[in-house]
């Protein structure tokens, strides 16, 4: 599975997986580690250009129904996502595909190979409202994976909102959010600045339809920090496939010295390290050397890393494993930081928030409700620790 989800399949890589159709294959076993990880369309793909009469027939018939069955999803999700970006933009809001809505179709020699289960925009958080009134416009609705009383403080401080829509065609689940960091207490930590991704941003055409997307580079950071803050580094093979290709397609329009300077400007130097080291070890990713050297943390810092989120091959493709939870979560994200001090405001964060988010958080009213919250908050989330060390933290509906 990771020779076929390389960008390069050379000589190489197909030797290496000819030679493995050689030997006895556990097909339920490779099948079921190729759905978690969003892997079947690019299985069939490599598969299928190979001597397709070493892999059982039913096992190849599967994986072309998964295929052709992700084919046909992208197509419907692309045809809501033109329509979604084409109203917005009729009202004034601009949009910016994220993830695999710009991905597929950007970097990968088909739209089928990239699976997609949601359509993933950003837009700037001062235009949040005016997106959500387009939004129900189109027929749209709110998730409930948030409670009701939370959607003021998602939508200010989680980064952003989750609508759905429910048609014959199936449900089109649609992520809008104003930062790339849905974790509101790490953002001075890693201040990834809207502005300056909207400054950088490329076009994007959507099958005729007028459209942004970030840079090669803020691509690259973005497809970092995601694994690393939303979910510990618990996430799918696709997401370094994804970092692989981008790579590879974005050449020469990637330029890795000011991958380098974004990554120092929002603070993210140590993630993007440890994300595309990953990819490289994965998948082979072709990161420069120097590039290495100018993003590598500390010696110290890599062995906390690598202790919290060992992102060997077998670590990343084990179903067992799950996601950082609790103290170890916080530990993480504290191993993560550029700077030393940036710790301290991630533990002011979540212990002593300031008196909107405290506000917005608690549905307070008035300042003596705010006064007591300000001691009754570090309380809460004391409580929480001791109550359950093995639960998260944090958990962003927004995915």
């Amino acid at each position: 599975m990771l020779n076929c989800a390389r960008s390069d399949f050379d000589a190489e890589a197909q030797a290496g997986v000819e030679a493995l159709l050689c030997q006895e294959i556990d097909w339920a076993s490779l099948f079921a580690s190729a759905r978690r990880h969003g892997m079947q369309p690019l299985l069939y793909e490599r598969l299928h250009g190979l001597d397709a009469g070493r892999v059982p027939p039913e096992v190849m018939a599967s994986l072309k129904g998964a295929y052709y069955t992700n084919l046909l999803r992208n197509q419907r999700l692309g045809d809501d996502l033109a329509e979604v970006v084409t109203a917005l933009h009729q009202e004034g809001v601009e949009a910016m595909v994220l993830k695999g809505g710009a991905l597929a179709r950007t970097v990968y020699a088909s739209p089928a190979q990239r699976p997609m289960v949601d359509l993933d925009l950003l837009v700037r958080q001062g235009q949040m409202e005016r997106a959500g009134a387009v939004l129900e416009t189109l027929g749209y609705s709110l998730s409930s994976s948030a409670p009701a009383h939370m959607m003021a403080f998602q939508q200010r401080f989680g980064g952003g909102l989750e609508w759905l829509r429910s048609r014959e065609g199936g449900v089109t689940r649609l992520d809008v959010q104003f930062d790339l960091v849905g974790v509101d207490w790490c953002w001075d930590a890693f201040p990834v600045e809207p502005d300056a991704l909207w400054e950088a941003a490329r076009p994007l055409d959507l099958d005729g339809t007028p459209a942004l997307q970030l840079s090669p580079e803020d691509t690259l950071i973005h497809l970092c920090v995601h694994p690393a803050l939303h979910h510990g580094y618990h996430c799918p093979l696709i997401g370094y496939a994804d970092m692989d290709r981008v790579v590879a397609a974005s050449r020469p329009a990637l330029s890795w010295t000011r991958l380098v300077e974004r990554a120092e400007r929002f603070q993210v130097r140590t993630v993007v390290y440890y994300g595309l080291q990953c990819a490289h070890r994965l998948l082979r990713t072709p990161v420069p050397a120097e590039i290495q050297r100018a993003l590598k943390p500390g010696a110290m810092q890599l062995r906390i890393l690598r202790a919290l989120a060992p992102l060997t091959p077998e670590a990343v493709l084990d179903a067992e494993s799950d996601s950082p939870r609790g103290v170890r979560q916080v530990l993480l994200y504290a191993a993560l930081v550029d700077r030393v001090r940036d710790v301290g405001s991630i533990v002011r964060g979540i212990l002593f928030p300031d008196e909107e988010w405290l506000t917005v958080r608690y549905s307070l009213e008035s300042k003596g409700q705010v006064r007591h919250y300000r001691l009754v908050h570090p309380l809460r989330v004391a409580r929480a620790f001791l109550r359950g060390l093995t639960r998260p933290l944090i958990e962003s509906s927004l995915e």
